[in-house]
Formats: structure tokens, C-alpha cells, sequence
């Protein structure tokens, strides 16, 4: 079976876009929004409207670093919406992201802007930067009762991490006034995805560990406690991983990495869905949170199903189902990574890398298995390699943006390439894409075999069958 996709170039539009992570929402206009991140130091990221009924796709913003009303010939520019976008009240709200991830940018950064666009005018509304020099990394969203938007200020300058750690911040829609909410943890650099905010305005977040290991956080919860007005710590308290079909434990070595890499409230926002995958202790369960519950005994995690590893490439279609993008067999994503793997040779590529796109019904009553929705191919015989960003609707419609083959020059990335982006593959063990880079020069662009493309396909209506 087939997922059959319609596709958009976006490297048309800009050829630096190189990658694009969260930042995608299906908004209650029936219209989907989302972001186009790139590392390059002469262009940030931009921002467009989707809408199904007529496949009209609208530039928003050519540049977020002008909407933030800074130069990029000045200073690093806001090269990604790396935050998830929510909505309130008529409102879409994320923030921007420092991308230039070498020593001499990350020390001119201007630092991480909060960002409110509204529906009805196509208006955007800059809040401001929330501490300066650092980024926000990347999770934002918005306490309801008290109308507040939280968010995480991470440090990248080396020299900010060595002295320093994250902070968490409120903000008041209404004035726009920035609280400081205090220091996460210890001194280190930690960042979070994903904030789930209660029916009483508590703020539950976790540290993710995959890239950067905190010697002080195994499987810590956090909460902001919106009555009591400071940070809480449940030490140790995230469930370990097991993994699909059987119940077999993950390694042991990831259980120090233990981390929500997706969350989502479910209605009501009593309760949230997350999963933590194999970037996020190694787990693949689709769980439920209910802070009502018994944190330290484990009573307020309830598995839900066994679906597989995921990571950031999930969406709720705030009804009752969960989509997530996986390669076809749940134990390759154990071992392959697909950031690095979109860049492997053909001739190295030694599993069945085609990526499927798959459901499962969030109704408790309703049936647990995983739906299989097929390969995601697309009408022009490309190859999807990467997808991260992802959302839906109610009415069976499912948005992606990832990287594909790209069958033109016009429709490639640019890829800015600096001497850190090829030492970390290295390091990770992803050598075989370094054959990519042979003839790249640092501080320089590569023209890549590889393209960024906004997809849409209604699940309810798509036909592709073999």
C-alpha cells in the first residue's frame, strides 16, 4: 500500500532551507502553518500558509529575521521556527532559533525571539527577545487559565554554557511582560521540546539527553507549579524503555537518557500523550500522563499501546487518532538515524529505508492496533528520506515537511557546511554520509542530491494502492 502525497519544492522559494523540525500546525481555519529552517548565515527561516481545499500555498514571511526587525548582514540571522506553534484565542504563537552552530555566530546571536501571528489580519507581534544571546530551544505553549506563554531559554555561546544553564520564562499575552521563572536544574545546557500545561496553568516539561548528557537528570519530570510559583523536580521518575512488539527492555545504556521526545494535550488538557523513542531513552510506547495521579510510583504514566520508536515526526488531530512517520521496519529506527541516513550514498544505504506513515486510535474504547497508511511516495517517482515535522486535522488531513530526493538543481538545498556539522556525524558513527562531503568546503555551500518539500495527503481520500 501507498501513502500518496502531494509535494511542494520549498528549495524554489529559498535555496537554503535544509531542514525543518516541529514548527507545523493544522489551525482551526482549516489552513496549515509551519516554518522553513535553514543553518545558512545569509538567509533566516521563513514562514507559509497551506490550504487543502485549493493546494494554495502563501508566503508569510520571507525572512523571520526582518519580522524580528534585525539585519542579517549584522548579526546571525533567525534561521528556524524550531518550536512547536500553538493556537489561543485566534492566535498562532512559537518562537525563533539561533541556527549558525559555530563559536564566532552563536557570540553575535541576538538571542531567541517569541513570536504571536494573528489569523483574521495576517499580523505578526513580536514579543521581544527573552535573554539575550541565548535561543530558545525549543518548547513554547500557553497556560489557558491564566493566558501565559511559557518558554526555554538555552544557552549555545560556549562561553554562557560554562558559567550557566536553561531558564524557564513566563509571559503575559496581554502587557507582554517577561517573568523569570528561575533556573532548570544545574548549570548545564538543557533543552525541551515539548511542554504540557494542565487545566491549573502547571507547566510539566523534561530535559532531553540524547545530544547533551546531564550527569544530574536520569529520568527526571519537572513542573512549573502555577499556585505554588516555583520549579519542582520528581527525580527519576520517567518509566523505562521497552520495546515493540514484546515488551523487551532498551538497552540499558539509554536509560539515563529518558525524556519525553513528543508530548501533546489531550482534550480538556487534564492528561497529555507523550512517547520518548529511541533518541529519548529508548522506549516505544504511546503513553498517558495524568498529573492527577501518583507521580512517584509511577500510577500517573500509563502505557497506552506498543507503536514503535518515534521522535519529533508525530501529530494529534486533536480528535482521536495519533499519526507518526516510521521506516518500515520498527527496529531499523533503533540503529539508523534519518538526519545522517538522508545523506548516505545509495550504494551504502543497506536497509529498507522507505518510510511509512502510520495511526493509531487515541479512544480508549476504540482499537489499539497501528494503522498502516503505507509508503509515503509522492506523483514524480522522488524518494523521501526525513521527515520531522508533521501535523493533522480531524478531517483526515496530514501535512508533513521533509527532505527528499530532489529530481532538479532548482529544487536542492543549498547546505551551508561548517567543520563541526561533519566531526558530530563522525563521531556519532554515521561515517558513511561523509562520502557526501568529499568536495564540500567548510564555511561554504554545497549544492546537495536532496530537497525540502511541504506534503499533504488526505488519509480519508487517498487512493494509492499497489
Amino acid at each position: 500500500m501507498e501513502c500518496s502525497v502531494h509535494s511542494i519544492p520549498l528549495n524554489k522559494y529559498v535555496k537554503y532551507f535544509d531542514g525543518q523540525w516541529q514548527g507545523m500546525i493544522a489551525a482551526s481555519d482549516g489552513a496549515c502553518y509551519f516554518g522553513a529552517s535553514t543553518h545558512s548565515p545569509r538567509h533566516g527561516c521563513s514562514f507559509f500558509k497551506f490550504e487543502p481545499a485549493n493546494n494554495k500555498l502563501s508566503v508569510l514571511a520571507e525572512d523571520m529575521t526582518q519580522v524580528c526587525g534585525e539585519d542579517r548582514t549584522k548579526t546571525p540571522p533567525q534561521g528556524k521556527i524550531h518550536s512547536p506553534i500553538v493556537e489561543f484565542e485566534g492566535w498562532l504563537y512559537f518562537t525563533t532559533h539561533l541556527s549558525n552552530y559555530w563559536d564566532e555566530a552563536m557570540d553575535k546571536y541576538t538571542g531567541a525571539h517569541v513570536m504571536g501571528y494573528e489569523l483574521s489580519t495576517g499580523k505578526f507581534r513580536d514579543f521581544g527577545i527573552v535573554r539575550k544571546r541565548y535561543t530558545i530551544y525549543s518548547a513554547i505553549n500557553v497556560d489557558r487559565v491564566h493566558r501565559k506563554l511559557y518558554v526555554l531559554a538555552v544557552p549555545f555561546a560556549r562561553a554562557d554554557v560554562e558559567k550557566d544553564g536553561s531558564h524557564l520564562y513566563q509571559i503575559d499575552i496581554e502587557s507582554g511582560e517577561m517573568v523569570h521563572l528561575g533556573l532548570v536544574g544545574q548549570k548545564q545546557r538543557g533543552c525541551s521540546f515539548w511542554f504540557f500545561i494542565d487545566n491549573e496553568g502547571n507547566c510539566w516539561f523534561t530535559l532531553w539527553k540524547n545530544h547533551w548528557p546531564l550527569s544530574w537528570d536520569h529520568g527526571d519530570l519537572y513542573q512549573f507549579d502555577a499556585k505554588a510559583k516555583a520549579i519542582k523536580c520528581y527525580k527519576d521518575v520517567l518509566p523505562g524503555g521497552k520495546l515493540a512488539p514484546d515488551g523487551i527492555s532498551a538497552p540499558a545504556k539509554l536509560n539515563t537518557e529518558r525524556s519525553w521526545s513528543w508530548a501533546e494535550a489531550l482534550p480538556g488538557n487534564r492528561q497529555c500523550l507523550f512517547t520518548t523513542g529511541c533518541l529519548g531513552g529508548g522506549d516505544e510506547r504511546l503513553w498517558i500522563f495524568d498529573p492527577r495521579k501518583n507521580i512517584e510510583t509511577g500510577e500517573a504514566f500509563q502505557p497506552f499501546a506498543y507503536i514503535g520508536s518515534t521522535f519529533l515526526a508525530n501529530a494529534f488531530d486533536q480528535k482521536d487518532r495519533l499519526y507518526f512517520v516510521q521506516y518500515k521496519k520498527l527496529e531499523d529506527a533503533r540503529v539508523y538515524w534519518a538526519e545522517a541516513a538522508r545523506d548516505y550514498p545509495r550504494e551504502d544505504i543497506e536497509f529498507d529505508d522507505a518510510l511509512h506513515l502510520r495511526s493509531i486510535s487515541v479512544d480508549p474504547a476504540g482499537d489499539k492496533t497501528v494503522t498502516d497508511h503505507g509508503r509515503i511516495v509522492d506523483g514524480q517517482n522522488r524518494r523521501v528520506t526525513m521527515i520531522e515535522s508533521l501535523a493533522a486535522d480531524s478531517k483526515g488531513n496530514v501535512y508533513m515537511h521533509g527532505t527528499w530526493d530532489s529530481l532538479t538543481a532548482e529544487e536542492s538545498t543549498h547546505q551551508y557546511v561548517w567543520p563541526e556539522l561533519t566531526e558530530y556525524y563522525d563521531e556519532m558513527g554515521y561515517s558513511p554520509l561523509l562520502k557526501t562531503y568529499t568536495d564540500a568546503k567548510n564555511y561554504d555551500f554545497k549544492v546537495m542530491h536532496r530537497g525540502q518539500f511541504f506534503s499533504h495527503v488526505n488519509v480519508v481520500k487517498n487512493t494509492g494502492r499497489k
